[in-house]
């Protein structure tokens, strides 16, 4: 039997369809990217914006119409919108056949199993205990793994869904990431990222309460065949001291750090339950900047959250021009069922305002990541070739401190160290010509 698995969200989504995919094959089940031939379909779904969500309520309409040509065909929806509408799922929408949560997804053989059977149900059972290196995967890159170490969160920003649909933090034990390491190691990863939703709080769980990803990132650097080490997403008051060192003095993490700040107004911070004040945020920048030569830091910000007024508005402006971020995802606050926000504030910025205000911010860091790349032409880079990023012979690949490049190339390159000059720029990627083929470096 085949089967299909669509994913929305983030990467934590993608190594979970991966563990998902893996399991099933393991089973005697077979992969199939065409979801017409599939006799099973998964959905893996985000609600971390309505946007997301929204895909999912699509993903559900076509792959229904789907199951009316095919009676047969098992429909299974799991992720964090699967976990926030629970059964509602099930009596809402006839044509699925099963709903299951963020922290049982290493069950889905079982789950489809149920399924085919005849059962029509709901599972949001919590087997992350169960949770180890040893558990099958279908990786889908060669030369790049996701490691996913740490699931929940327990800040509770009053705008974020996700403490409500992935529960509190939990750490994997450190000994058994290090042997999942070991095994991409063996297989000839280049690349490894290390993720959660929180993910410089791991390991505060374990008893000291302190964060341990910097012993993570060095322990990890003791394998040869992996050259760089990612890591995503952080909060800003677990950044510590020893993280950045680490960063700054281990050759192989990467000189990148994703640290949303969502506002530059010390009231909507706030109001957002961001426990740090925007002084803070950009001390904390300044000290990363100075101690991680070439580092670059990118950032996530939320236009229009309630009562967020122009002067609000232009506290955040200050603070992109003082940061100088490599990206920001920027995004219209919209209302997410469950929250406290969506409870309590009123949702008073009208659409037009929000709107008006991403277009600033955008056209701001545009022109930011215009000024930042100039440095760049002319430079020779190492990046890893990552794959095709359009037609006619086009792929991209990324320096160690996440500047994308797009050059002309081939397939067989793929996972690849090359050393790449840039001779032209733009606000977003760079672009160049390989001068040489480096290898495995």
């Amino acid at each position: 039997m085949k089967f299909f698995i669509r994913t929305f969200g983030c990467q934590m989504n993608l190594n979970e369809s991966e563990i998902m995919a893996g399991l099933l094959i393991n089973e005697g089940f077979e992969w199939t990217e065409n979801p017409e031939e599939a006799d099973i379909i998964i959905i893996n779904s985000c609600s971390v914006r309505e946007k997301a969500e929204n895909k999912m309520y699509g993903a559900i309409g076509g792959y229904g119409k789907l199951k009316e040509k095919n009676k047969n065909l098992i429909i299974g929806i799991g992720g964090c919108s699967a976990e926030k509408e629970r059964e509602v799922l099930l009596e809402k929408f006839k044509n699925i056949d099963f709903v299951f949560g963020t922290r049982n997804v290493i069950d889905i053989a079982n789950l489809v199993k149920r399924a085919l059977d005849g059962e029509r149900f709901a599972d949001f059972s919590d087997k992350l205990d169960e949770v180890s290196y040893a558990i099958a995967k279908r990786p889908f890159s060669n030369h790049h793994a996701w490691i996913t170490i740490i699931y929940g969160c327990n800040k509770y920003c009053t705008y974020c869904i996700v403490p409500y649909t992935r529960g509190f933090e939990k750490s994997r034990p450190i000994d058994d990431i290090i042997k999942e390491v070991e095994e991409y190691n063996k297989k000839g990863y280049k690349e490894i990222t290390f993720l959660g939703q929180n993910v410089d709080s791991y390991g505060k769980d374990f008893g000291d309460k302190k964060p341990k990803l910097d012993l993570l990132i060095q322990k990890s650097a003791q394998f040869d065949s992996i050259k760089r080490i990612w890591f995503m997403t952080s909060y800003p008051t677990d950044i510590t001291d020893s993280l950045i060192e680490t960063i700054a003095k281990e050759k192989k993490a990467a000189k990148y750090i994703h640290l949303p700040v969502q506002s530059g107004s010390n009231r909507i911070l706030k109001s957002m339950n961001r426990r740090y004040t925007k002084e803070q945020f950009i001390n904390l920048v300044y000290k990363i900047q100075k101690e991680v030569p070439n580092v670059t830091i990118s950032s996530d910000i939320i236009t229009g959250f309630p009562s967020e007024t122009e002067e609000d508005f232009e506290e955040t402006i200050d603070l992109i021009k003082k940061c100088r971020f490599e990206r920001i995802n920027i995004a219209e606050y919209s209302p997410r069922e469950g929250t406290i926000a969506y409870k309590y504030f009123k949702d008073d910025v009208p659409k037009h305002i929000k709107n008006k205000r991403l277009q600033y911010i955008m056209d701001l860091q545009k022109k930011i990541n215009l000024e930042e790349n100039e440095k760049y032409i002319g430079k020779i880079l190492t990046i890893i070739q990552e794959g095709k990023a359009g037609k006619n012979n086009t792929y991209m690949g990324r320096t160690i401190n996440n500047k994308l490049i797009i050059f002309k190339s081939q397939e067989k390159l793929n996972g690849t160290f090359l050393k790449v000059k840039v001779n032209k720029i733009s606000p977003g990627p760079l672009y160049g010509e390989i001068v040489e083929i480096v290898g495995n470096n």
